[in-house]
């Protein structure tokens, strides 16, 4: 059964030598503190791991049929490669999309398929993704969406689960998958998974970024960040400490806005980001435990109110800080650009943009952990991020021939496309000094998937710490007691409709 398999074999392990040699330049050291590696690339041991998982996968053959990615808009660049694209620059989008082509030059090759995408916009993929489950055609199989978008549709029971498709379900263990996404495990059903095919989440990842001209001019206060970092005390309180009496009134008016300098500048779903950072949780799960409210634990409420108080004043406090309206994130980068901002949140995707466009110096800096003690700096994803789900519609008979074409799609990505991304998009194109590489790779190996992030319309705990910090309110214990007394019910109840879509 295996026969075009080990043909095609040899066109993926050609690219062995490649990524070997990639693998060889990381430090898989064991002490977060000392090497954070294992998010960026191929290591020596994914890469066995994708040997043998291609040498396992039973013979896939669409008898070139096709073989259909439904994606939301902006989605394309990690779903669709074209071929002949000419970038006379070598820039990131060539790059990608040569990555990209390959993976699916050679799945279509080793699954017998046509590669086809369909591009929608988010109200009609998820009308697309009901209709599907309703009323199977076959136009598409696997489903690229936000994962908010797919939080919601799973439980309405549009998407199949992961661990059941086929005969011995995806196996989500494997390295290519992502953790955080796999511990979202209810009822023994995983409806969609983040990894090595995904990158748009990667892009919506939390960073902090900081200018190295005004470092510098401030640098008896403000020592190199990079060595505060490695000595692990790049903490919150120390953060908040330096940014203050940076800030001044740019241009004389008196008043304060877009067009002064400050210490740091930001938006509202930072203070998220700092509740994250201090290795705080609304929701604790695993594929281990059921899932229970982590503030429920009076230690852990008074940490994330020490916390609350420290966001609150480095958003408020001395004008340290900036915060661009919704809807204006422009006007923040904009000052940072123009050097009027010594430190900068925002996720990693407006890195791009500051190496197009930013004429002084730049670092990149994980967010602030709550203190010396904490094990990892830690950060999080938006639920704006791209994952992949397999649409209810598969019927029994074609279940697992998708269900091995997606561990396909997924092996070849973490071969060719991850890589390219991590290589080519974080690191050589969009920073611009080794360290940085070194702190993406502390900020990418401990991400954070929170189900009171993601699951925010069912448990409406996602908004709680990021307005209290933005209001400067003490309403954050009253608001989050309120939704604590609800959530065992709203548990008990997705429980019980997963358990219903289990058992259809």
């Amino acid at each position: 059964m295996k026969s075009k398999l080990i043909k095609a074999l040899s066109l993926v392990l050609a690219l062995s030598f490649v990524l070997a040699c990639f693998a060889g330049c990381v430090d898989n050291g064991d002490d977060p503190k000392e090497s954070g590696t294992e998010a960026s690339g191929t290591t020596a041991d994914t890469l066995s791991a994708q040997e043998q998982a291609l040498a396992d996968l039973d013979e896939i053959d669409w008898n070139k049929d096709e073989f259909t990615v439904l994606h939301m808009d902006g989605f394309e660049s990690e779903v669709w490669g074209e071929n002949g694209i000419v970038d006379q620059e070598s820039g990131d989008s060539q790059v990608i999309n040569d990555a990209v082509y390959e993976r699916n030059a050679i799945l279509e090759d080793m699954g017998n398929l046509t590669f086809n995408h369909v591009s929608k916009d988010a109200g009609s993929v998820e009308t697309a993704i009901r209709n599907e489950a309703s009323a199977p055609t076959g136009d598409f199989q696997l489903i690229d969406y936000r994962i908010g978008g797919l939080c919601n549709l799973a439980l309405q029971g549009y998407l199949f689960n992961y661990l059941t498709i086929g005969d011995d379900g995806i196996d989500i263990d494997q390295p290519w998958w992502d953790t955080g996404t796999a511990d979202f495990c209810l009822e023994d059903c995983v409806f969609f998974m983040t990894g090595d095919v995904t990158f748009g989440d990667d892009n919506v990842t939390y960073v902090l970024i900081f200018n190295k001209a005004m470092q510098r001019a401030n640098e008896n206060t403000v020592p190199n960040p990079y060595d505060t970092v490695k000595a692990w005390d790049w903490t919150l309180d120390y953060f908040n400490k330096i940014i203050q009496g940076v800030s001044y009134d740019s241009n004389g008016d008196g008043k304060w806005n877009e067009l002064d300098t400050y210490g740091f500048i930001t938006t509202w779903e930072y203070g998220n980001t700092f509740f994250i950072g201090s290795d705080l949780r609304y929701v604790i799960n695993d594929r281990e435990n059921d899932p229970y409210l982590a503030l429920d634990s009076t230690s852990q409420m008074d940490k994330a109110l020490t916390v609350l108080d420290l966001a609150k004043q480095i958003y408020h406090a001395n004008n340290a800080a900036y915060m661009s309206p919704g809807g204006s994130e422009a006007l923040g980068l904009a000052a940072f650009k123009e050097n009027r901002g010594m430190f900068y949140g925002e996720v990693a995707s407006y890195l791009r943009t500051l190496n197009a466009d930013m004429d002084g110096d730049y670092g990149v800096l994980p967010v602030p952990k709550y203190d010396h003690a904490q094990e990892y700096y830690r950060t999080w994803t938006h639920a704006s991020g791209s994952c992949v789900a397999i649409t209810a519609g598969i019927g029994e008979d074609k279940a697992e021939l998708v269900a091995n074409t997606v561990e396909l799609y997924a092996i070849l990505a973490s071969m060719k496309v991850k890589p390219a991304y991590y290589d080519i998009m974080l690191t050589s194109r969009n920073i611009r000094d080794a360290e940085s590489g070194e702190m993406l790779d502390l900020i990418f190996q401990n991400r954070v998937f929170d189900m009171g992030f993601f699951f925010d319309t069912t448990f409406g705990l996602y908004p709680l710490f990021k307005t209290a910090v933005n209001d400067n309110s003490d309403k954050f214990s009253s608001s989050y007691t309120k939704a604590a007394k609800q959530f065992e019910k709203k548990l008990t109840n997705l429980v019980k409709t997963l358990t219903k879509l289990k058992n259809q």
